[in-house]
């Protein structure tokens, strides 16, 4: 080949290489964690700032790019359509494009945009001086085009996005929310734990329902209006709970909610006299709510209507639990535990956990930062059944996923106990 042929290649394989940096630099610069940028930003690192500066104008970023990848890819493809012509005709313009659209799709197209998007924050970071030289050399243009693509939007209806002030999204703000005291220490690293658990928990307030909080049927305590006046005022006043759903046939007839407040005042003015003491006529109203409605709404629920207690029903309106105001703070704040009661189970020396069968996945994953499948069941019992296929017996070990549970008390179909262990990793093996 003559000299000149050398040259067309090299301004060839440079535009490959241009349109590829634009490529990968796209990429990565839309799929960044603001989280990760801001936190960078505020060590001090100066091109992390640079950056932040270039999300505040992340519509005229984007355009600079693109006007400066279709010129280096039209340059490209006329600079191989010369080439080729000159050695091979008329001919050449089909090599030309057949060979410019695969070089280009596969390394200026497929090839960087994969590691971008393997490597964001990395390849942002890395790329901001050729975005600070983009937005210098097209930024004029980038806003006119900018300007026409909104008009034209327009006339179509279409009101353009608001870029400049977007809010952040869930995803986003649960990327803040995992950098939160990231390399902190001792005391301050329990504390950044435990205020990521707390705004983890702020967001699940509009992802779960009263179905994944409630108490189930089975173990509200409750009075039975039909049992002695002097077995329902003892139950409650020795009960933890302040307030008991008062019903008939296992709640098939609710009466109310009894609040040991108001049966102590009558107690007491009954003289001692339990038999003279007319519960159902204390009885408050019981408020009833579908197990489909979100936290975030049923929280505004007991707000508004000053309660702390509503039993939940099905969609054939019979009760199937009890979710009180406790239920939903825990969410937020972790488990609140009663008198004589531990918090987080205790991990043994080999990291098993004995746990209650009436557990929640959820609680567990929470506490002790395990990954626990949440969308088999809510309770760890549950999900003990849902994975053994069945209800296992007594011994039975399971695994499940990375753990391996074995069932300690049973009552009836009921697991009352179950032990839970991680599995450790296996060792490397070298070669």
């Amino acid at each position: 080949m003559d000299p000149y042929s050398w040259i067309i290649l090299g301004l060839i394989l440079l535009c490959l290489l241009l349109s590829a940096m634009f490529s990968g630099t796209e990429t990565a610069f839309t799929a960044a964690s603001r989280a990760f940028i801001s936190r960078r930003a505020q060590e001090g690192d100066i091109r992390a700032r640079k950056l932040a500066k270039l999300r505040e104008r992340k519509d005229r970023v984007v355009a600079a790019i693109l006007v400066g990848n279709n010129f280096v890819n039209t340059t490209a493809t006329a600079l191989a359509s010369g080439l080729l012509i000159t050695w091979f005709g008329e001919g050449g313009v089909v090599y030309a494009s057949l060979a410019m659209t695969v070089l280009l799709v596969i390394f200026s197209e497929v090839m960087p945009k994969t590691y971008a998007l393997q490597h964001p924050e990395r390849t942002a970071m890395n790329a901001t001086p050729l975005l600070t030289f983009m937005m210098r050399l097209f930024g004029p243009l980038a806003t006119a085009i900018n300007k026409l693509v909104a008009f034209t939007l327009k006339l179509f209806g279409v009101k353009p996005p608001d870029t400049e002030s977007a809010a952040l999204s869930e995803d986003e703000l649960l990327g803040a929310i995992d950098l939160l005291g990231v390399g902190a220490q001792g005391e301050a690293d329990i504390a950044a734990r435990q205020e990521r658990r707390m705004l983890r928990g702020v967001l699940a307030l509009d992802d779960l329902a009263v179905d994944d909080v409630m108490t189930h049927r089975s173990r509200i305590n409750a009075l039975d209006a039909d049992d002695p006046t002097e077995k329902n005022v003892l139950a409650l006043l020795s009960s933890p709970h302040t307030r008991m759903p008062l019903w008939r046939d296992a709640g098939e007839d609710v009466i109310g909610i009894l609040d040991a407040e108001s049966v102590l005042r009558a107690f007491w003015a009954a003289g001692g006299d339990a038999s003279r003491i007319d519960l159902p006529s204390l009885a408050m109203p019981a408020t009833f709510v579908p197990d489909t409605r979100l936290l975030r709404n049923q929280l505004q629920e007991f707000r508004n209507a000053h309660l702390q207690m509503s039993l939940v029903v099905d969609e054939y309106g019979s009760v199937k639990g009890l979710v009180t105001l406790e239920d939903i703070i825990e969410v937020v704040v972790g488990p609140i535990a009663e008198r004589g009661e531990a918090i987080t189970p205790m991990e043994s020396a080999d990291g098993t956990v004995d746990v209650r069968g009436d557990v929640r996945v959820r609680d567990l994953n929470r506490e002790l930062e395990w990954s626990l499948p949440e969308d088999e069941a809510v309770t760890v019992g549950g999900l003990a059944v849902a994975m053994f296929g069945g209800v296992p017996p007594l011994g039975k070990e399971i695994i499940i996923g990375d753990y391996r549970a074995s069932v300690l008390e049973r009552r009836g179909l009921r697991i009352d106990r179950i032990a839970i262990r991680k599995i450790p990793a296996a060792p490397l093996q070298q070669a």
